[in-house]
Protein backbone atom coordinates (compact mmCIF):
# COMPACT_ATOMS: atom_id res chain seq x y z
CA UNK A 1 0.00 0.00 0.00
CA UNK A 2 1.28 3.22 -1.15
CA UNK A 3 2.49 5.50 1.52
CA UNK A 4 1.13 8.54 0.35
CA UNK A 5 -2.93 6.90 -0.33
CA UNK A 6 -3.63 7.73 3.61
CA UNK A 7 -2.43 11.42 3.51
CA UNK A 8 -4.46 11.39 -0.20
CA UNK A 9 -7.38 9.97 1.27
CA UNK A 10 -7.53 12.75 4.17
CA UNK A 11 -7.10 15.79 2.25
CA UNK A 12 -9.81 14.48 -0.54
CA UNK A 13 -12.04 14.05 2.47
CA UNK A 14 -10.90 17.47 3.43
CA UNK A 15 -11.72 18.89 0.33
CA UNK A 16 -15.16 17.81 -0.05
CA UNK A 17 -16.17 19.13 3.63
CA UNK A 18 -15.11 22.66 2.26
CA UNK A 19 -16.74 22.29 -0.69
CA UNK A 20 -20.05 21.18 1.30
CA UNK A 21 -19.51 24.31 3.80
CA UNK A 22 -19.35 26.63 1.34
CA UNK A 23 -22.27 25.44 -0.64
CA UNK A 24 -24.29 25.29 2.55
CA UNK A 25 -23.35 29.13 2.81
CA UNK A 26 -24.03 29.82 -0.80
CA UNK A 27 -27.37 28.28 -0.24
CA UNK A 28 -28.11 29.78 3.07
CA UNK A 29 -26.68 33.16 2.57
CA UNK A 30 -27.74 33.63 -0.95
CA UNK A 31 -29.88 31.35 -2.89
CA UNK A 32 -32.30 30.50 -0.21
CA UNK A 33 -33.16 33.57 0.60
CA UNK A 34 -33.79 34.77 -3.10
CA UNK A 35 -36.21 31.75 -3.23
CA UNK A 36 -37.82 33.28 -0.58
CA UNK A 37 -38.36 36.39 -1.68
CA UNK A 38 -39.19 35.84 -5.54
CA UNK A 39 -42.08 33.66 -3.44
CA UNK A 40 -43.24 36.47 -1.68
CA UNK A 41 -43.02 38.53 -4.28
CA UNK A 42 -45.13 36.20 -7.10
CA UNK A 43 -47.80 36.15 -4.30
CA UNK A 44 -48.34 39.57 -4.27
CA UNK A 45 -48.49 39.70 -7.93
CA UNK A 46 -45.37 42.60 -8.01
CA UNK A 47 -47.24 44.53 -5.27
CA UNK A 48 -44.44 46.22 -2.83
CA UNK A 49 -45.03 44.98 0.90
CA UNK A 50 -44.82 47.44 3.76
CA UNK A 51 -43.09 44.80 5.98
CA UNK A 52 -41.18 42.00 5.57
CA UNK A 53 -39.54 39.47 7.30
CA UNK A 54 -37.02 36.75 5.66
CA UNK A 55 -35.89 33.91 7.34
CA UNK A 56 -33.89 31.19 5.28
CA UNK A 57 -32.83 29.44 8.12
CA UNK A 58 -36.32 28.33 8.94
CA UNK A 59 -37.05 28.33 5.14
CA UNK A 60 -39.42 30.39 6.08
CA UNK A 61 -41.47 34.24 5.34
CA UNK A 62 -44.17 36.60 6.18
CA UNK A 63 -45.19 40.07 4.44
CA UNK A 64 -48.03 42.16 4.50
CA UNK A 65 -49.08 44.69 1.68
CA UNK A 66 -51.95 46.55 2.39
CA UNK A 67 -52.69 48.62 -0.54
CA UNK A 68 -52.87 44.68 -2.21
CA UNK A 69 -54.96 43.28 0.51
CA UNK A 70 -52.90 40.57 1.07
CA UNK A 71 -50.61 38.92 3.82
CA UNK A 72 -48.28 35.97 2.38
CA UNK A 73 -46.92 33.24 4.24
CA UNK A 74 -44.69 31.18 3.89
CA UNK A 75 -43.56 27.97 6.06
CA UNK A 76 -41.48 25.32 5.35
CA UNK A 77 -40.78 26.84 2.09
CA UNK A 78 -40.78 23.29 -1.09
CA UNK A 79 -42.95 21.08 1.70
CA UNK A 80 -45.95 23.44 2.50
CA UNK A 81 -48.00 25.70 0.05
CA UNK A 82 -47.87 29.36 0.33
CA UNK A 83 -50.98 31.09 2.13
CA UNK A 84 -52.61 34.02 1.22
CA UNK A 85 -54.70 35.49 3.40
CA UNK A 86 -56.82 39.19 3.10
CA UNK A 87 -55.73 42.36 5.72
CA UNK A 88 -59.93 41.12 6.81
CA UNK A 89 -58.54 37.90 8.00
CA UNK A 90 -55.86 39.35 10.06
CA UNK A 91 -57.21 39.16 13.71
CA UNK A 92 -54.05 40.34 15.57
CA UNK A 93 -50.10 39.90 16.48
CA UNK A 94 -47.95 39.01 19.52
CA UNK A 95 -44.62 39.21 20.47
CA UNK A 96 -43.10 36.68 22.42
CA UNK A 97 -39.63 37.11 24.54
CA UNK A 98 -38.32 33.69 26.26
CA UNK A 99 -41.84 32.24 26.00
CA UNK A 100 -43.09 35.15 27.50
CA UNK A 101 -45.93 37.81 25.70
CA UNK A 102 -43.47 40.80 25.11
CA UNK A 103 -46.39 42.36 23.86
CA UNK A 104 -49.94 41.85 21.77
CA UNK A 105 -52.46 43.18 19.93
CA UNK A 106 -55.72 42.29 18.71
CA UNK A 107 -58.61 43.20 17.05
CA UNK A 108 -61.73 43.95 19.57
CA UNK A 109 -59.68 42.62 22.52
CA UNK A 110 -57.10 43.03 25.48
CA UNK A 111 -53.98 44.23 24.13
CA UNK A 112 -50.66 44.69 25.82
CA UNK A 113 -49.02 47.64 24.46
CA UNK A 114 -45.49 47.54 23.17
CA UNK A 115 -44.95 50.87 25.54
CA UNK A 116 -44.81 48.72 28.13
CA UNK A 117 -41.51 47.59 27.05
CA UNK A 118 -40.77 50.97 24.62
CA UNK A 119 -37.83 51.63 23.13
CA UNK A 120 -35.73 51.58 26.20
CA UNK A 121 -36.73 47.82 26.59
CA UNK A 122 -35.60 47.17 23.35
CA UNK A 123 -32.53 49.03 23.39
CA UNK A 124 -31.79 47.82 26.63
CA UNK A 125 -32.67 43.92 26.01
CA UNK A 126 -30.57 41.30 27.87
CA UNK A 127 -28.12 40.09 24.83
CA UNK A 128 -28.44 36.51 26.16
CA UNK A 129 -32.40 36.75 25.26
CA UNK A 130 -32.86 33.18 24.02
CA UNK A 131 -35.37 33.65 21.66
CA UNK A 132 -37.88 35.85 20.02
CA UNK A 133 -40.95 34.78 18.55
CA UNK A 134 -43.43 36.72 16.77
CA UNK A 135 -46.69 35.30 15.77
CA UNK A 136 -49.61 36.31 13.89
CA UNK A 137 -53.47 35.35 14.31
CA UNK A 138 -55.63 34.99 11.66
CA UNK A 139 -59.56 34.18 11.54
CA UNK A 140 -59.15 30.99 9.82
CA UNK A 141 -59.94 27.61 11.84
CA UNK A 142 -57.83 25.57 10.07
CA UNK A 143 -54.92 27.79 10.41
CA UNK A 144 -55.52 30.37 12.90
CA UNK A 145 -51.81 31.40 13.44
CA UNK A 146 -48.36 31.59 12.39
CA UNK A 147 -45.19 31.69 14.17
CA UNK A 148 -41.97 33.04 12.86
CA UNK A 149 -39.10 32.71 14.85
CA UNK A 150 -36.89 35.84 14.28
CA UNK A 151 -33.83 34.89 16.75
CA UNK A 152 -32.63 31.94 18.60
CA UNK A 153 -29.57 31.33 19.74
CA UNK A 154 -28.89 28.48 16.79
CA UNK A 155 -28.77 31.48 14.23
CA UNK A 156 -25.41 33.30 15.55
CA UNK A 157 -23.72 32.28 12.40
CA UNK A 158 -26.71 31.83 9.94
CA UNK A 159 -27.42 34.37 7.14
CA UNK A 160 -29.72 37.31 8.29
CA UNK A 161 -28.69 36.47 12.21
CA UNK A 162 -28.67 40.42 13.85
CA UNK A 163 -28.94 39.76 17.03
CA UNK A 164 -32.14 39.69 19.95
CA UNK A 165 -32.00 43.46 19.97
CA UNK A 166 -32.05 43.17 15.77
CA UNK A 167 -35.41 41.11 16.12
CA UNK A 168 -36.79 43.37 18.59
CA UNK A 169 -36.86 46.08 16.12
CA UNK A 170 -38.17 44.18 13.30
CA UNK A 171 -40.90 42.84 15.86
CA UNK A 172 -41.53 46.56 17.25
CA UNK A 173 -41.61 47.29 12.77
CA UNK A 174 -44.93 44.47 13.12
CA UNK A 175 -46.20 45.51 16.04
CA UNK A 176 -47.32 48.92 14.79
CA UNK A 177 -47.99 48.34 11.12
CA UNK A 178 -50.46 45.64 12.59
CA UNK A 179 -51.66 48.07 14.99
CA UNK A 180 -52.11 50.90 12.69
CA UNK A 181 -54.19 48.40 10.44
CA UNK A 182 -56.55 47.20 12.61
CA UNK A 183 -57.33 50.77 12.96
CA UNK A 184 -58.77 50.78 9.90
CA UNK A 185 -61.06 49.25 7.81
CA UNK A 186 -60.62 46.29 5.39
CA UNK A 187 -59.67 47.84 2.10
CA UNK A 188 -62.39 45.16 1.01
CA UNK A 189 -64.90 47.28 3.09
CA UNK A 190 -63.84 50.58 1.91
CA UNK A 191 -66.42 51.81 -1.21
CA UNK A 192 -66.33 54.81 -3.46
CA UNK A 193 -69.31 56.64 -2.51
CA UNK A 194 -72.17 56.72 -5.87
CA UNK A 195 -71.53 59.48 -8.60
CA UNK A 196 -73.29 62.76 -7.89
CA UNK A 197 -76.25 63.06 -10.47
CA UNK A 198 -76.39 66.49 -11.32
CA UNK A 199 -79.96 68.67 -10.74
CA UNK A 200 -82.01 68.86 -14.21
CA UNK A 201 -82.66 72.14 -15.50
CA UNK A 202 -85.51 73.71 -14.99
CA UNK A 203 -86.84 73.72 -18.29
CA UNK A 204 -86.61 69.95 -18.93
CA UNK A 205 -88.44 69.58 -15.64
CA UNK A 206 -91.48 71.98 -16.57
CA UNK A 207 -91.19 70.25 -19.77
CA UNK A 208 -91.37 66.78 -18.42
CA UNK A 209 -94.37 67.97 -15.62
CA UNK A 210 -96.65 69.63 -18.68
CA UNK A 211 -99.65 67.43 -20.03
CA UNK A 212 -99.47 65.84 -22.79
CA UNK A 213 -101.11 67.84 -25.44
CA UNK A 214 -104.31 66.68 -27.12
CA UNK A 215 -103.87 65.75 -30.83
CA UNK A 216 -106.59 67.73 -33.17
CA UNK A 217 -108.89 65.71 -34.86
CA UNK A 218 -108.08 65.09 -38.38
CA UNK A 219 -110.57 66.83 -40.70
CA UNK A 220 -113.79 64.74 -42.47
CA UNK A 221 -113.17 63.62 -45.46
CA UNK A 222 -116.39 65.27 -47.83
CA UNK A 223 -118.46 62.59 -49.41
CA UNK A 224 -117.81 62.60 -53.31
CA UNK A 225 -119.95 64.52 -55.63
CA UNK A 226 -122.94 62.50 -57.75
CA UNK A 227 -121.71 62.16 -60.90
CA UNK A 228 -124.12 64.52 -63.57
CA UNK A 229 -125.47 62.39 -66.32
CA UNK A 230 -124.01 62.69 -69.64
CA UNK A 231 -125.00 65.30 -72.27
CA UNK A 232 -126.26 64.75 -75.12
CA UNK A 233 -124.12 64.61 -77.90
CA UNK A 234 -125.19 66.03 -81.77
CA UNK A 235 -125.19 62.80 -83.14
CA UNK A 236 -128.76 61.88 -83.71
CA UNK A 237 -128.55 58.48 -84.32
CA UNK A 238 -126.38 57.79 -80.80
CA UNK A 239 -129.41 60.07 -78.84
CA UNK A 240 -131.69 58.38 -77.00
CA UNK A 241 -135.23 57.29 -78.27
CA UNK A 242 -137.40 58.51 -75.35
CA UNK A 243 -137.52 62.59 -76.13
CA UNK A 244 -138.27 62.09 -79.41
CA UNK A 245 -141.44 59.88 -77.98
Amino acid sequence: MPTFLPALIILSAAVLAILFILYRIYETRVEQPKKLEDEVKEALAGARPEVESIEPVRRAACAISYAANKIVIVRDFGKKPTRIYTIGDLFGLEVFVDGKVFARVVRAGSNKPLDTGSYKAVDDIDPNVQTVVMRLVFDDPSHPDYELKLWDPNDALTARAEGPRAALVTARKWFYHVEAILRRPAPSELRAPAPFAPAPEPAKVAAAAAPAAIPAPAPAIPAPAPAAPPKPDGDVLNAPLIPYI
